[in-house]
């Protein structure tokens, strides 16, 4: 529970090409900043941005374009029957894409019903949904 409250109230700083974005995670907001544009994500906290498969980062860049996915507030386990995931996994049944190009960023839909685990990280193949904008 400790670790849950110190990853819950960091402030990730992910930087972008020439660009600095922040997204504040703790356990009342997840929002997306960057220049003097602020978003609030659709999402449940606390959220977690979602490391890429094999921990290779926090987003997959498709040309100029960064997507990170940030998931919601964990499911409860027995939501997630039937996946081979423990609670430790804080795995959350809610998602939603940030686009980061040409200095600007963009939120994605909230996707619902997809389990998406912070510290499993993610395959390349699932960013591509994002990569419409």
């Amino acid at each position: 529970m400790k670790n849950k409250l110190i990853f819950s109230s960091a402030l990730l700083l992910l930087l972008c090409t020439n660009v600095h974005a922040a997204i504040l995670l703790d356990a009342e907001i997840c929002e997306v900043s960057m220049d003097n544009n602020s978003e609030t994500l659709q999402l449940s906290p606390p959220c977690s941005v979602v490391k890429t498969v094999n921990d290779k980062g926090d987003f997959v860049q498709f040309g100029e374009t960064k997507i990170y996915i940030i998931s919601g507030a964990p499911a409860k386990l027995a939501e997630l029957k039937g996946w081979s995931v423990t609670e430790s996994d804080r795995c959350s049944l809610e998602h939603q894409g940030v686009i980061v190009v040409n200095n600007k960023f963009y939120l994605s839909k909230v996707v619902d019903g997809a389990v998406v685990c912070p510290d499993i990280g993610l395959d390349t193949k699932f960013y591509q949904q994002f990569f419409q904008y």
